[in-house]
């Protein structure tokens, strides 16, 4: 077998690599420089910002592994660079996309909170398992797990270990595309079914990749080829999923800022009463959105009396943001009631004339319920 040895091309690699997460980092700055949008609040900018580090790091753990430098000194620390911040970093990755269609989940399927120890204990199960993987693996001897190999400066794995791992991976999207499928059911705003199918898809060819290198070139960071193309795809592969997820609202808030989160505002208030109200509207009566679930005795097939009075009073979950306060956008829409509508109220076409032009400025009654909502 030829031995390519760590070269130039090398350097670029890392180069390239560095470069891509530079330009993730410029979209993430300006995500948190315009943390007040509505839209990049809606993608749980810590939990994205969680995602960035941790492919940093997962990228950081490439280098050595992947052979792009001389594995001398701290690089030489083999078992510490794969488990403990490539394969651990990967995880914590895979771990936030999982908690990310969770919370979509709970909240408009499920139609809970994300709040409480329900809440929370599927997440600390899914990070204490992460991390115990890690502790196990790092006790047991370096001839069932990683190894250093001076003669040709090589941190060697086991297929033991590489199978493992990987089949914990293939988990860990497994229930990414069981809570994927879920989220087609969400007819919102917040559908991001198309999203997470891109990502999936992006995942798992990530996955095919790696397993196909590890199967036919266990020894592949000796060969140029393999490990360039192996540290790129990954670095290439967790960009773009970060950007499939922030890149949207971050670039509107940059070029129309204004417009965009206002018709945003309009689609998930009108999206969102049609989930709770089962879709019985009578577009004739005119009074605010934010009235109609009130007394909403719709006998809903989907979710019933009950349910819609629950999702309305609960303070953590949709019926929150749906009942705010809304006289700044009047949707002139509202279920079919058994009390005729009020009166005072105008037509529908002239309060969205008379209110378009100054909603998003008035609108901050939208942001108590997006902070007692943790999804956003």
């Amino acid at each position: 077998m030829h031995i390519s040895p760590v070269d130039g091309v090398d350097t670029a690699v890392i180069a390239i690599g560095s470069a891509m997460f530079g330009i993730t980092f410029l979209f993430m700055a300006v995500a948190w420089i315009n943390h007040s949008f509505r839209p990049i609040r809606a993608k749980n900018l810590p939990l994205t910002t969680a995602m960035f580090i941790a492919g940093v790091l997962w990228f950081l753990g490439d280098i050595p592994m992947n052979g792009h430098v001389l594995l001398k000194g701290s690089w030489s620390h083999c078992k510490e660079w794969n488990i403990w911040v490539r394969v651990l970093f990967c995880f914590l990755y895979t771990a936030a996309i999982i908690i990310r269609c969770y919370a979509l989940d709970r909240v408009f399927n499920q139609n809970k909170s994300t709040r409480g120890w329900k809440y929370y204990m599927p997440i600390g199960v899914l990070l204490g398992f992460v991390i115990v993987y890690s502790i196990i693996t790092q006790a047991m001897s370096s001839q069932l797990t990683i190894s250093y190999i001076a003669e040709i400066e090589l941190c060697s794995t086991t297929k033991g270990y590489v199978y493992v791992t990987l089949g914990v991976l293939w988990l860990n999207w497994i229930i990414i595309i069981i809570l994927m499928v879920r989220l087609r059911n969400i007819q919102s705003t917040f559908n991001e079914f198309y999203e997470f199918l891109c990502i999936t898809a992006l995942g798992i060819a990530a996955m095919i990749k790696t397993n196909v290198v590890h199967y036919t070139h266990p020894k592949y960071p000796l060969i140029r080829g393999y490990r360039v193309a192996e540290t790129l795809g990954d670095a290439a592969i967790i960009n773009s999923i970060i950007l499939l997820i922030m890149a949207p609202p971050v670039v509107m808030s940059v070029l129309r800022p204004r417009e965009y989160e206002y018709n945003w505002l309009m689609r998930l208030r009108t999206d969102g009463l049609q989930d709770i109200c089962g879709g019985n509207f009578n577009l004739h009566t005119n009074f605010s959105l934010h009235r109609a679930p009130k007394d909403c005795p719709i006998g809903s097939k989907l979710y019933g009396n009950a349910a819609i009075c629950s999702a309305v009073k609960d303070k953590s979950n949709l019926g929150e943001y749906l009942a705010m306060p809304s006289r700044e956008v009047s949707l002139g829409r509202s279920v079919s009631v058994n009390r005729k509508a009020p009166d005072i109220y105008e037509k529908h076409e002239t309060d969205l004339r008379r209110h378009s032009s100054q909603s998003i400025n008035t609108i901050g009654a939208a942001d108590e319920p997006f902070k007692l909502r943790q999804i956003i």
